[in-house]
């Protein structure tokens, strides 16, 4: 009776490792050992998308969001996870930034769409969010901070949500949109360059973004400030991907950046509102 009894916990624990288990999220990152599956993080992210459209305004020009969701689509496809639905949404906002959900929900600020210069951009940011979730860096920072008891406990069941489950989605929100670990962020810069050029645009549009993206901050830590810092520099973004690019196939650097097709769809409708 206790063999069966044993035999019995290890093919179940099994079956647990199996939907969960440890996983290499990419070329770029290291080997993760993921308790969360991924059902439970699709529906973490989806609850998490709920709250997040609540709070912002979408942008409503069906152009721009058939555009980003098309630039989307091609990173998702050559993206190293396929496990779950992508969905990439536009924010009607002047803040200059883009986030991922866990489960892959992707958000991308006007206020960034009107600084980009080309399509390869776009699919660089859209990029780096992909590799987030590909990453499941969120996912891996919760397991971290709540243990997985209490994550697989929250159901999201109703429309009420816990004062639990709400304490735990403005934690998740606050990490997203903040940013991550210096390891983290230059995985997500590997990743968004590496699907880039895998989908047909030119990666060097990543080293741009980096450098346009320093252009826009007025505080660049050096020194000893640069020590405690939890983000990378963009100084050190801009090595981290020119080491990556010269390992990328070199035919990808003869892709193009689609500046007019970026203008024509994005920035034109943009300068006159028609996400409004």
């Amino acid at each position: 009776m206790k063999r069966i009894y044993v035999h019995l916990l290890i093919v179940s624990l099994l079956a647990f490792l199996a939907a969960c288990g440890v996983v290499r999220t990419s070329p770029f990152g290291d080997k993760a050992f993921i308790f969360i599956p991924t059902p439970q993080e699709v529906n973490i992210g989806r609850q998490a998308a709920r709250q997040v459209e609540r709070k912002v305004k979408l942008c409503r020009d069906p152009v721009i969001n058939e555009y980003v969701r098309f630039v989307g689509n091609k990173i998702a496809a050559v993206s190293d996870r396929h496990d779950v639905i992508y969905h990439f949404k536009v924010i009607d906002s002047d803040e200059i930034n883009a986030f991922a959900l866990p489960g892959g929900w992707v958000y991308i600020y006007t206020g960034l769409l009107r600084h980009l210069k080309n399509e390869a951009e776009l699919a660089f940011v859209l990029g780096h969010e992909v590799g987030h979730v590909v990453g499941r860096h969120a996912v891996r920072r919760l397991q971290f901070i709540y243990g997985l008891d209490f994550i697989l406990s929250l159901t999201f069941g109703g429309k009420e949500l816990s004062p639990a489950e709400r304490e735990f989605l403005n934690i998740l929100l606050n990490l997203v949109v903040a940013g991550y670990s210096r390891k983290e962020e230059l995985e997500a810069d590997a990743m968004g360059a590496y699907y880039t050029g895998k989908a047909g645009w030119n990666p060097v549009a990543s080293v741009e973004t980096i450098r346009l993206l320093d252009s826009l901050i007025k505080f660049k830590p050096t020194g000893v400030t640069e020590l405690f810092m939890d983000h990378p520099t963009n100084r050190k973004r801009v090595r981290n991907l020119n080491r990556w690019l010269s390992n990328f196939p070199k035919e990808w650097q003869k892709n193009p950046f689609n500046e007019e097709r970026y203008r024509e769809k994005v920035l034109r409708r943009l300068e006159v509102g028609h996400c409004r």
